[in-house]
């Protein structure tokens, strides 16, 4: 991300890796090195932490941009948390850059953690829509994440639109029945939103019944995608 030195790489910050003296670097994909203790949170029923959810909306980026597809702009955990704790008159410094205000739609997720360092216990999605000046909130254990939800929105919404407005709906949302799987909602909510936004240029009637199938299947995806990627950089 353009926060970082380019010769940064985004550090797992998982609190209690498999094995603290062998975490070995399992994949390097583009600013982010996935080690052993994060692919591990995939292995079994587990919170997903920010770099398994970095790395997935990094691929997302691109992949659309792969595709041509570049109005959609998908912003990494750990600046999302910085631009929820940070003033919205701070905004440009960490958005002027990969030139926002360009996108139409901007993805954003958000956990509960209220300091600048990672943490927090759940996630959920934030959607800006600058087609339809206007941010959606999705949340897979409803109000949980609001307050930090509306907070961004107020600031974000300041940002693009150079006013003061609120523009914020909280969306009807598949709930999760477990307290781990968060993220993978966060991820499947991201594809199926994608796909809609590209396809109709809105959010806001986005039918995202599908998500808890996709959640079922998600973590093997996750392991399969990594395994991928891993392959075709040792092959290059």
């Amino acid at each position: 991300m353009p926060v970082l030195p380019a010769n940064s790489k985004h550090l797992s910050h998982d609190a209690h890796p498999t094995n603290p003296y062998k975490n070995d670097i399992v994949l390097s994909y583009h600013d982010y090195l996935l080690r052993t203790s994060d692919v591990a949170l995939l292995e079994r029923n587990d919170w997903l932490n920010d770099i398994i959810i970095g790395f997935y909306f990094e691929y997302l980026n691109q992949q659309y941009r792969k595709d041509n597809k570049s109005q959609l702009l998908f912003i990494g955990p750990e600046v999302a948390q910085l631009l929820k704790m940070q003033d919205s008159s701070q905004y440009n410094i960490f958005l002027d850059p990969i030139e926002a205000t360009n996108y139409d739609f901007i993805f954003f997720p958000l956990n509960d953690c209220d300091s600048n360092e990672a943490g927090g216990s759940h996630w959920s999605l934030l959607v800006y829509s600058r087609m339809e000046k206007m941010c959606y909130h999705f949340d897979s254990s409803s109000g949980i994440n609001g307050f930090s939800a509306k907070k961004l929105a107020r600031k974000v919404t300041k940002y693009f639109l150079e006013k003061q407005e609120r523009k914020y709906i909280e969306m009807d949302c598949p709930q999760q029945n477990n307290n781990y799987d968060c993220g993978l909602y966060v991820l499947c909510l991201a594809d199926i939103i994608s796909r809609h936004a590209i396809k109709n240029s809105k959010v806001s009637d986005c039918d995202c019944s599908i998500v808890p199938e996709m959640v079922s299947k998600k973590r093997s995806n996750l392991l399969k995608l990594i395994y991928d990627l891993k392959s075709t950089s040792n092959n290059a």
